[in-house]
């Protein structure tokens, strides 16, 4: 995907946290990260909502420094990360059998079509 293309598809009320991941002189990932959150100047949200957005983006980021100092922490969400999400592919593949929904991959982009024979209702 483009930059453009990226730029594209966000949103006013959208938040970004940025992961920045710093290399050594050979491109080798030294552990060292940047963790940003970013957000556009035209929000349209209220104050108070654009607070509590806020407020959660960073409970999300502070899970970083949490997970550094607490083993325990580092070991639940590994565990749930490990358990859940890095099986989320095998439960896409088994929708998408039996939903009869088409798949196609364009850089780290999916698209979903559900104008199939069945028109997604299989």
């Amino acid at each position: 995907m483009s930059k453009k293309e990226f730029v594209d598809r966000l949103e006013d009320e959208d938040f970004l946290i940025r992961v920045r991941p710093f290399a050594d002189d050979d491109g080798t990932w030294n552990g060292e990260i940047d963790i940003s959150i970013l957000s556009f100047p035209d929000n349209p949200m209220n104050d108070d909502d654009y607070g509590q957005v806020l407020h959660f983006i960073k409970m999300m980021c502070a899970t970083v420094p949490l997970m550094e100092k607490d083993e325990s922490i580092r070991n639940l969400v590994d565990d749930y990360v490990t358990s859940t999400l890095d099986n989320e592919l095998d439960i896409e593949v088994q929708l998408e059998n039996d939903m009869a929904v088409e798949k196609t991959y364009e850089d780290n982009v999916v698209h979903l079509n559900f104008n199939t024979k069945t028109k997604g209702s299989a």
